[in-house]
């Protein structure tokens, strides 16, 4: 199964706290909050480039599943992980 495609998020739940921890600053947040931002995902395989795309402010990830990655979050914070297929093939 193919994850490629764009995606709009529909809803969010626990928006301000996870921006808050994640490091993003009031102002950021708050004009944030409403905005529906796209994702989109492009897969090769078990090569995985997943974008975030907000208005003047995109952010990339590259990952291989199986592989440990260096990731990035919107706060500009890098943390290394390690992704798995689990019950899927």
């Amino acid at each position: 199964m193919s994850f490629s495609g764009k995606y709009e998020v529909e809803s969010q739940e626990n928006y301000d706290a996870f921006m808050k921890l994640i490091g993003i600053p009031d102002d950021q947040i708050e004009k944030g909050r409403d905005y529906k931002y796209t994702a989109e995902i492009v897969q090769n395989g078990n090569d995985y480039i997943w974008s975030q795309i907000y208005p003047g402010f995109t952010l990339t990830n590259k990952f291989t599943v199986g592989q440990e990655s260096d990731l990035e979050t919107m706060g500009g914070k890098k943390f290394k992980v390690s992704q798995q297929w689990l019950g899927l093939k």
